[in-house]
């Protein structure tokens, strides 16, 4: 599949354009080829999704976030496999389908956000078809862009930014889930608690090296403005003054360290995903 020759790609923002060089692999790997009836749980805009349909699958999307979902729809109308699709808005919690009646359930980057995990994952069994398989894409590899030296600042900012993600995303749990149901285990650990059998997990790297092109550029800058932009949000701050400068320096196009002009960048990271089969 070459997706970048499809319509709706050059409409995804420039991390979801890039991420597809994982998701891919990643969906070639669970279909193997397979027409699969497949729910999408925490679709987003439906990138995923419309590779799914892309590679010969039927899919339901579904997602509480009704602009994403409506995002989704307008992306789709303009594919020719919109009839192998069907976006709507609900909640994993409460699935509005029968039992035993999809054969894969796709769930990327959006457990997390479910203040009850464990139940969401028994929501998720009962729709499973016996035999069917629940995919669970979540953490990896963190992403790494900048050498450890960059001759500007103190060395090791990747990861202190690597820190400040983490201290981030603890803050924004609690405020956002105060009611949270606590699972201190691993997403293996989840899909063995489901009574589901085969549990496995993969990893899917991703690696761009420069010169980048202009997609690329974009998602370098991006993935470089978030920590900035989450340490002046809310929860923050969690960088160092002198960090945010040495920031503001890379990102600023006249700066001759202007991070896209590098030449010593290797963009890498890892996706991964967590696999069980319910009992026939």
């Amino acid at each position: 599949m070459n997706l970048e020759n499809t319509s709706y790609i050059r409409h995804l923002d420039p991390f979801a354009r890039v991420d597809l060089g994982i998701t891919q692999p990643m969906i070639a790997w669970l279909c193997g080829g397979q027409s699969l009836n497949v729910l999408d749980a925490g679709c987003g805009e439906g990138a995923a999704a419309m590779t799914y349909a892309e590679a010969g699958c039927f899919v339901t999307g579904i997602d509480a976030d009704v602009p994403s979902l409506e995002k989704a729809r307008q992306l789709l109308a303009a594919t020719s496999f919109a009839d192998r699709v069907m976006f709507s808005e609900e909640n994993i919690l409460q699935l509005p389908f029968a039992n035993d009646q999809f054969d894969l359930v796709w769930c990327s980057y959006a457990l997390h956000h479910i203040e009850d995990k464990l139940a969401a994952a028994h929501e998720v069994q009962r729709v499973l078809k016996p035999g069917g398989r629940f995919a669970i894409r979540e953490g990896g590899l963190p992403l790494q862009m900048l050498p450890f030296d960059i001759g500007l600042g103190e060395p090791g900012l990747q990861e202190r930014l690597h820190l400040a993600d983490s201290q981030w995303f603890a803050a924004m749990t609690r405020d956002t889930m105060p009611h949270e149901v606590l699972y201190p285990y691993g997403w293996l650990q989840l899909l063995l608690d489901m009574g589901l059998i085969n549990v496995t997990a993969r990893t899917f790297t991703l690696d761009l090296l420069p010169p980048f092109d202009s997609v690329q550029s974009a998602f370098v800058i991006s993935r470089l403005q978030r920590p900035l932009d989450r340490d002046q949000g809310e929860y923050g701050p969690f960088l160092s003054d002198k960090d945010r400068k040495t920031i503001g320096q890379l990102l600023d196009p006249q700066s001759t360290h202007y991070i896209v002009r590098r030449t010593d960048l290797h963009v890498r990271y890892g996706s991964s995903i967590y696999v069980g089969q319910k009992q026939i």
